[in-house]
């Protein structure tokens, strides 16, 4: 099978990413201003990107036969059903577990490895997950706390970072990052240290559901749909507007259950909120997995 986005720092999408990505930042004063605004931009980002990008996970089952597809079903809903249960009786190795995937699912589809472990890819997947958690780490674990319940308590009395202190925290990580990058990614290190930048400075400068869901949304599900638009046109030989309609449905559903929870008091709902978002990545991560493994090109 021919390479899969072998130059993704050379193409046109990730020229497209650095360039919203700097128009975002620009406009960082402006949206402050309005959270009308920001909320506009987040359900935005979630509708049209966030939650459809997981949407064609059903189209990359091995078995395309009726019983193949029922047992991938079974496998899909089943993950779901233990993760809730496993919510239900150990909250808190459910909430490490999520953090622990969404740094690996983060890292594998910004370098498309095959890999387990890949410090690029660790360390990136941790810095998109951790440093939120320590620029509003009062927000973060309170947010904690709702979803552990009663096993949350201990975390209810931690503070925010000195950013003098996360200040050091970040020059410490790109000293490090940066060497990593060099070493494995020689030609296009210069080019993934810019994204660190500008994401780094995102997460700086924007509340915490702005800053995370617009990185979430325009870096890593548009990086997930460009590879599985490619990965399924050049398996399957599917042209990719097909492929992308695909998502569609899942946009569609998002749009629905937006409308449903705008209902609610979703601030004072987001523990619940991610631990549903948890149920989906989990089944989503191991499908996606799959797809990385199936194609291994680093």
């Amino acid at each position: 099978m021919e390479e899969l986005r072998s130059n993704y720092t050379g193409s046109p999408l990730f020229r497209w990413q650095v360039l919203i990505q700097l128009l975002l930042i620009l406009l960082v004063p402006f949206l402050l201003k309005f959270p009308l605004l920001q909320g506009l931009l987040c359900l935005v980002g979630l509708v049209f990107l966030g939650i459809p990008h997981g949407g064609n996970d059903f189209f990359y089952r091995k078995e395309k036969n009726t019983a193949g597809s029922v047992r991938f079903l079974l496998m899909y809903v089943g993950v779901i059903l233990f993760y809730l249960g496993l919510w239900y009786v150990w909250p808190g190795l459910s909430l490490w577990v999520f953090l622990l995937i969404s740094i690996h699912h983060f890292g594998q589809s910004n370098f498309d490895t095959h890999r387990i472990w890949s410090l690029d890819s660790v360390l990136w997947g941790s810095w998109l997950v951790i440093f939120p958690v320590l620029k509003h780490s009062d927000e973060v674990f309170g947010i904690f706390v709702t979803m552990l319940g009663q096993g949350g308590s201990a975390y209810s009395g931690i503070g925010r970072l000195d950013n003098s202190v996360l200040l050091g925290v970040s020059i410490v990580f790109v000293l490090m990052y940066g060497a990593v990058l060099y070493r494995k990614q020689r030609k296009s290190w210069l080019a993934y240290l810019l994204q660190w930048v500008l994401v780094t400075v995102w997460y700086w400068s924007t509340p915490l559901l702005l800053g995370f869901v617009v990185v979430f949304c325009f870096w890593h599900s548009l990086q997930s749909m460009q590879y599985q638009l490619d990965y399924v046109h050049v398996k399957y030989k599917q042209n990719r507007k097909k492929t992308l309609m695909g998502f569609v449905p899942f946009g569609m559903m998002a749009l629905v259950g937006m409308a449903f929870l705008l209902r609610f008091d979703l601030e004072s709902n987001l523990g619940f909120a991610f631990v549903l978002l948890s149920l989906i990545t989990l089944p989503h991560v191991v499908v996606m997995d799959g797809l990385y493994r199936n194609h291994k090109h680093d």
